[in-house]
């Protein structure tokens, strides 16, 4: 479940499925239009499992990125990760023509996916009036590598950043990243014991400044992003 907020309405978004289907009942509930609705197409998940923890939320459509674990055979077709979209439609009457598309990521994030060391997360690029697009950060080898989409159609992307984290200027002796996402334009990354953020726009690229300690000793280091309304005032 996700919810999505705007100036004037908020939804919240529920994919159910049974039998460990890859097709999904999308199921939405809109605060302006009453009660739960159930989407006439249904969400296509494809062969791969999806991240759908981490949902990405952008010019009305709901994304999700495929994990890259090396599960399927050689001659798959979804051997390798990709990302799924679904448009959440505004109106009373759903438009038909709404379906689940797939979304291709950059080739060379395509490469070595099967890595154990690799993570690729996506992300909200821009400003809620503004425009609005799609990040992709990879983690292979401690080599960090983010690209931001260009063009839906084509699964067209540009290549905005690549850096070895040793390279990045951190204290740290050998330092292993336990988490990572994007925050406010940049690159917020934790170590084993710090946070750090890393510019991703001309102001401050690829400048990094240490954030806080975290104190965390679990594996892996989740970020939620937070405002202190779920509303605009």
């Amino acid at each position: 479940m996700t919810l999505e907020c705007d100036s004037d309405d908020y939804r919240l978004i529920f994919f159910d499925n049974e039998d460990w289907s890859s097709h999904f009942d999308c199921h939405v509930y809109s605060h302006k239009q009453g009660p739960w609705s159930l989407r006439k197409n249904r969400f296509f998940a494809r062969s791969r499992n999806l991240k759908f923890d981490m949902p990405v939320i952008c010019n009305g459509v709901i994304h999700f990125i495929s994990d890259c674990y090396g599960y399927l055979t050689e001659d798959s077709t979804y051997l390798r990760p990709y990302i799924m979209y679904y448009e959440i439609t505004n109106d009373d009457v759903e438009d038909e023509s709404v379906e689940t598309k797939i979304l291709r990521v950059p080739k060379e994030a395509r490469r070595g996916s099967h890595d154990d060391s690799c993570h690729m997360n996506i992300f909200k690029w821009g400003k809620v009036t503004g425009y609005q697009t799609i990040y992709l950060v990879r983690l292979r080898k401690r080599v960090f590598t983010v690209w931001i989409l260009t063009n839906y159609e084509s699964s067209s992307w540009r290549m905005i950043m690549k850096v070895r984290v040793k390279g990045m200027g951190l204290v740290e002796q050998n330092p292993v990243i336990k988490g990572f996402t994007i925050l406010n334009g940049d690159l917020v990354f934790a170590t084993k014991k710090k946070v750090y953020t890393y510019g991703l726009t001309s102001e401050k690229y690829m400048v990094l400044s240490k954030i806080c300690e975290h104190g965390c000793d679990s594996r892996f280091v989740r970020f939620v992003p937070y405002s202190d309304t779920l509303r605009p005032c």
